[in-house]
């Protein structure tokens, strides 16, 4: 009887679902993450995928997500990394005797760019194959490099043997995917060998692969490991074997939760195996509380978002997808979140959230700029734990004004919002209050969270915030740290907090984060009005001006910048950082910010970058910019 493809994809999706909710239920550092395992059926025919919440049971995808098109025709051993762009790269065996890989690119594991053959030893004399390729990202060499073992002849002539062939692991090491360096020895640990993979273990790389087998003589090669202190090596051999006298092959490993887990092909009897370590000296076998899909061969493990693995099942891939476009890199380092972006004489700062898991932050740090382009990190600001007698954690979304020489901090602390002041925009801020300035639960109809300062033309200072259906505003007094007079309420559409006020030609525009920051559609929207206490008239069209695009998600919890003497603007945003981020791994992104001939703020879009290569950004020197700016547009 034929599929029915809606019932399948229903079917799929509620499989998700269950997996993700599994996936919540663990007590994960980073929770929200599903398990992806790769491989391949049969002799090769395309790319197989199921997925896990917990890395132990495993569900079979049910479907081909691509099918072979260049070299031999085969898919065999598909490897898939996700690089710090958020682009999936795939690599795979293209056939038996083929001297090149597979290569194909996506951002949502279902559309995939057009599938090229890569000759890595197209021009090495004597190569006879190109198998098993992986990719892992150089960091220190800020490249990507693929191993890939062949034997070539010729070469290690004292461990040719007529009883099993003479494989090495060999690289090529890229920045684009375009240009690659000539294949050099990545691995020799003075025997044949092939199905390398590489993983950081702290601070070494572990390179773990298949001693080969002597099939006339019925000794099967074992599962080996070697390490290095860096990504290119050398690779020392560790003595002892992970697996042995077992007939196994495409080791692949993950881990979670302080256990790394192996997996291993028993290609002999047509099932997996999986070990166990927290330390690489000793490993259980596990391989019976590991089900890993029937039908699997030779796959590799990633972790991605659980929306991610939801939406594999529901979407259908179009014809073919172009080349996915990479995403722009993050302007701060580390892990960082809900940015508040302000210029300061010819200074431009960001205070941000520093994330930690489950948004435990305790602390508050700043970076500057003299162009929007080069960023360092200056300082811790304030010790939400040290220095506060009311809170001690979830430090969250901090932001600075200046008055009169003075800085004021307005900070989030265990639901309550306080106030610290200092001379300077790089701190160290001091308690102004020793108490709350807006307690917790003195709100209406909203938390009391994401506070957002703003000085009107005629010196009234204001203090927005609010987590709900409204936003609150309070009046703040000259010496802005008092409240001055009742809170007010303002609707605005699809509010969910974080709201961001600023003027422009005589108008007041309001900006507010949409959906929960743990989901990729968190989003900001917009309205305007005549007043800094409203009503806020929100646009019919192109009201939500930040969305999700490619692998950018949950761009939202943004703040603006003008530069002086232009109307040139800026978004400082954050999105799930890359690779591997979620609602509590962000990172904070520059996007330029335009407006129509009419004043409507034309959407941004987070794939796109704000300068491009060598320009020298928004500089500003005697409160006005130095020059005009060139875009990435």
């Amino acid at each position: 009887m034929p599929t029915n493809p809606t019932l399948h994809r229903a079917a799929l999706a509620t499989a998700l679902l269950a997996l993700a909710a599994g996936a919540a239920a663990q007590p994960s550092k980073w929770p929200d993450i599903t398990w992806l395992f790769t491989s391949f059926q049969g002799r090769g025919d395309g790319l197989h995928l199921s997925a896990s919440a917990d890395g132990k049971a495993w569900t079979d995808l049910g479907k081909v997500f691509l099918k072979p098109s260049v070299g031999s025709g085969l898919m065999r051993d598909p490897h898939i990394l996700r690089g710090p762009d958020g682009v999936f790269r795939m690599v795979w065996t293209t056939g038996w005797k083929d001297k090149g890989i597979g290569y194909a690119a996506s951002t949502d594991l279902v559309n995939w760019s057009a599938q090229r053959y890569l000759p890595v030893f197209g021009k090495t004399a004597g190569a006879t194959d190109a198998w098993a390729p992986e990719t892992f990202y150089d960091e220190a060499g800020q490249q990507y490099v693929i191993t890939v073992s062949s034997d070539i002849d010729d070469r290690f002539p004292a461990t040719k043997s007529d009883e099993r062939m003479n494989h090495r692991t060999y690289y090529v090491t890229t920045k684009d995917f375009v240009t690659f360096s000539e294949p050099a020895l990545f691995l020799d640990p003075g025997f044949d060998h092939i199905d390398t993979t590489v993983v950081r273990d702290g601070a070494r790389y572990i390179a773990v692969f298949k001693e080969g087998d002597r099939q006339k003589s019925g000794k099967w090669g074992a599962i080996r490991w070697a390490v290095a202190d860096s990504a290119l090596g050398p690779y020392r051999l560790m003595p002892e074997p992970i697996v042995s006298g077992l007939r196994a092959e495409g080791p692949t490993l993950y881990t979670q939760d302080g256990k790394t887990t192996l997996l291993v092909d028993f290609y002999a009897e047509k099932r997996y195996g999986a070990f166990e370590t927290t330390d690489w000296k000793g490993w259980a076998d596990v391989s019976a509380r590991v089900a890993v899909a029937n039908g699997q061969r030779h796959g590799t493990v990633l972790a991605v978002p659980a929306w991610l693995a939801r939406d594999i099942a529901t979407r259908t891939p179009a014809a073919e997808a172009a080349a996915p476009k990479p995403a722009p890199p993050a302007i701060l380092e580390g892990f960082t979140a809900d940015p508040s972006i302000r210029l300061f004489g010819d200074t431009y700062y960001i205070y941000p959230t520093s994330d930690k898991p489950n948004w435990q932050t305790t602390d508050f740090s700043v970076w500057s700029s003299k162009n929007l382009v080069d960023w360092k990190k200056e300082r811790m600001i304030l010790d939400v734990a040290n220095d506060l007698k009311w809170a001690s954690v979830e430090a969250w979304a901090p932001d600075v004004i200046e008055r009169n020489g003075t800085y004021y901090l307005y900070f989030c602390a265990q639901g309550n919002i306080g106030v610290a002041t200092s001379k300077s925009p790089t701190g160290p801020f001091v308690d102004a209050l020793g108490k709350p300035l807006v307690a917790r639960g003195t709100g209406v109809q909203t938390n009391t969270i994401d506070p957002y300062p703003f000085i009107d033309d005629d010196g009234q200072a204001y203090l927005y915030y609010g987590n709900g259906k409204l936003a609150n505003v309070y009046k703040l007094k000259p010496d802005m740290v008092t409240l001055d007079g009742p809170v007010h309420t303002i609707a605005l559409r699809d509010h969910r907090e974080a709201p961001v006020v600023f003027k422009r030609s005589g108008k007041y525009y309001f900006m507010w984060s949409i959906d929960d920051a743990r989901s990729p559609d968190y989003r900001v929207g917009w309205g305007v009005a005549d007043s800094p206490l409203g009503p806020v008239r929100s646009p019919q069209r192109d009201f939500i001006v930040l969305q999700r695009n490619g692998p950018a998600v949950a761009t939202a919890h943004h703040s603006v910048v003008n530069v002086p003497g232009t109307d040139r603007w800026y978004a400082a945003y954050h999105r799930h950082a890359l690779p591997q981020g979620n609602g509590y791994q962000r990172q904070t992104v520059l996007a330029k910010m335009e407006f129509t001939p009419d004043g409507a703020i034309r959407p941004m879009d987070p794939m796109t970058v704000p300068f491009r290569p060598g320009d020298v950004g928004e500089p500003v020197a005697n409160g006005r910019a130095v020059a005009p700016a060139a875009t990435g547009r």
